[in-house]
């Protein structure tokens, strides 16, 4: 709590800063620093190999949490991090577990080319979910048994209503949300599998409703949304909340290459460090999840964005002991080519550049609900798995083929099916994905699997 008091003080007397002031300091100084540390992307790379380069951009993004400092939008202020309170956080880091029971689940710290696979979560992970399939999508991810825990959609209507943001409907819905997550896991028969999230939330006290042995337990990380190296007071609340109470929580930032923070790829991967370290200095989370998108297509897995996160992933994994997960936010829908594509291409690159978590991966750029599925997730991790024997210059070839391979569609990209068209379903007890969505995993499998060094085609 020391560092949360130390930090707030800031928040409240801090030097005045405008939210758009803010947004250009860090834009200004990411390009000056990428250029001071010799930072260069390369177009034809996407999982890069340079490990002094990865060393450059840690360097890079320690400078620029330091210099810039974090914007708190609550007070229009800025909170000034102290370089030594990072140097000092590197190397500090508590063992994580995460689910309850028999689904208890060990973290590993992993760290570039390591043959510990990475922890799979499935789920729409903030993904719009209808109330109808809610329930089913958060199923077909607890039954796949690649899956470690599941990371909830943001549920649309409460008994067919849409739900008003920041209002007393949406805490019924969030219980309602929380409570079918929780039996999708006795279903299945995986009881105290991890739940992360939840996502329907908008108000703090929806979030903290949920925080309870029954639904959320302090061994389910909770989300804590903050922005490009911004804060607000709901954001701080939660932390402390969660803090007080043992829980484990998860700091997700999603920053987009062509916003109005961030216009190089460069600059990318020195801000993405920048807010890991934001999240264990500041908001002492237990993980940090990035989730880098495009601005043109909303998408994660274009080559851009792939190459500045591989990049601040080793950076990452190199230099500091802290959880690092990835949110997969695919731009095409579920049960195309594409959508596997997508996912293949990025848990290559996270898995080899040494990412602990991976997370979902959804459709649709999650914004047409019921665009996510068990499946999805069983071949995020059976890819992860075979990607554990890749050198960094391997996996950098194999991305490359995938990535020719729905590269011109990141524009229009093809719209897929809704869940219940993915799967039969005749009761909770009994539902598989259709033979159609089977064959497409299958022949996407083998497709891959034939590119792997030392595999047969």
């Amino acid at each position: 709590m020391q560092n949360i008091y130390k930090y707030l003080k800031y928040a409240i007397g801090g030097e005045k800063r405008t939210e758009r002031e803010h947004d250009i300091k860090v834009f200004k100084k990411s390009e000056e620093l990428a250029l001071k540390y010799g930072i260069e992307y390369d177009p034809r790379i996407f999982v890069p190999d340079d490990l002094e380069a990865a060393d450059s951009v840690f360097e890079a993004g320690i400078e620029l949490l330091h210099s810039v400092g974090i914007f708190c939008r609550s007070t229009q202020r800025v909170i000034n991090i102290d370089e030594e309170d990072i140097l000092k956080a590197l190397n500090t880091t508590n063992p994580l577990e995460i689910g309850r029971l028999k689904e208890k689940v060990i973290v590993a710290n992993r760290y570039p080319m390591v043959s510990i696979p990475p922890i799979i979560i499935g789920g729409p992970m903030g993904g719009s979910v209808s109330e109808k399939m809610f329930i089913y999508t958060n199923l077909s991810a607890a039954m796949e048994n690649v899956v470690q825990g599941i990371y909830s959609g943001a549920m649309k209507q409460f008994c067919g209503e849409y739900i008003q943001p920041k209002s007393p409907l949406e805490m019924l819905a969030v219980l309602k949300a929380a409570r079918n997550e929780r039996l999708a896991t006795k279903i299945a028969g995986r009881e105290g599998l991890a739940l992360m999230g939840p996502s329907t939330p908008t108000l703090p006290t929806s979030y903290l409703l949920l925080s309870s042995g029954e639904l959320y337990s302090s061994a389910d990380p909770q989300e804590v949304y903050m922005d490009d190296l911004k804060i607000d007071y709901e954001t701080l609340s939660k932390c402390i909340f969660h803090q007080e109470h043992g829980n484990h929580y998860i700091s997700g930032q999603v920053p987009v290459f062509g916003g109005p923070c961030i216009g190089t790829p460069e600059g990318l991967a020195i801000v993405d460090v920048a807010e890991t370290l934001q999240s264990k200095v500041l908001a002492h989370s237990s993980i940090h999840a990035s989730g880098a998108v495009h601005v043109d297509s909303g998408s994660s897995s274009t080559k851009e964005v792939m190459w500045a996160s591989n990049l601040s992933s080793l950076a990452i994994s190199r230099n500091m002991n802290y959880y690092t997960a990835r949110y997969y936010w695919n731009t095409a829908g579920i049960c195309t080519e594409m959508m596997f594509y997508e996912t293949a291409a990025q848990a290559i690159g996270d898995t080899v550049c040494g990412r602990d978590i991976l997370l979902g991966p959804v459709g649709a750029r999650g914004g047409v609900p019921d665009h996510s599925s068990g499946l999805e997730s069983r071949f995020m991790g059976e890819i992860s798995q075979m990607a554990t024997h890749l050198t960094l210059s391997e996996a950098n070839k194999l991305v490359a083929k995938i990535y020719a391979k729905y590269a011109d569609r990141l524009k229009s990209p093809p719209q897929g099916k809704p869940f219940e068209k993915c799967y039969n379903i005749r009761s909770e007890y009994d539902m598989e994905p259709t033979e159609e969505y089977l064959a497409l995993y299958r022949k996407i499998s083998y497709d891959i699997l034939g590119d792997f060094p030392g595999e047969p085609v």
